[in-house]
């Protein structure tokens, strides 16, 4: 398996923790919403609900900044030196 910081499989992993946070964040929010309504268990929907958003939020700020994308400088100019792909 590949570790380096440039993997891709480092930005799907973030990717996922993206999406799994506002996954959570919105199911938090329909929880929320569920609470305002004249329900019996309206109180249980409030309590789960803040829990549930703020653990979304935390995996979509551990997706947002996790990845840290390294600029690698002068390698696309020895790929354009070399010939690179768009050589005739």
């Amino acid at each position: 398996m590949d570790t380096r910081d440039d993997s891709v499989l480092f930005l799907l992993q973030d990717i996922k923790e993206l999406v799994f946070g506002i996954a959570l964040s919105l199911l938090g929010g329909i929880l929320l919403f569920a609470s305002t309504l004249d329900w019996e268990a309206d109180e249980l929907f409030l309590i789960l609900s803040f829990p549930v958003l703020a653990y979304g939020v935390f995996h979509i700020w551990n997706g947002w900044t996790n990845h840290k994308p390294v600029e690698k400088n002068g390698e696309g100019q020895k790929k354009e030196e070399q010939g690179g792909p768009h050589a005739l």
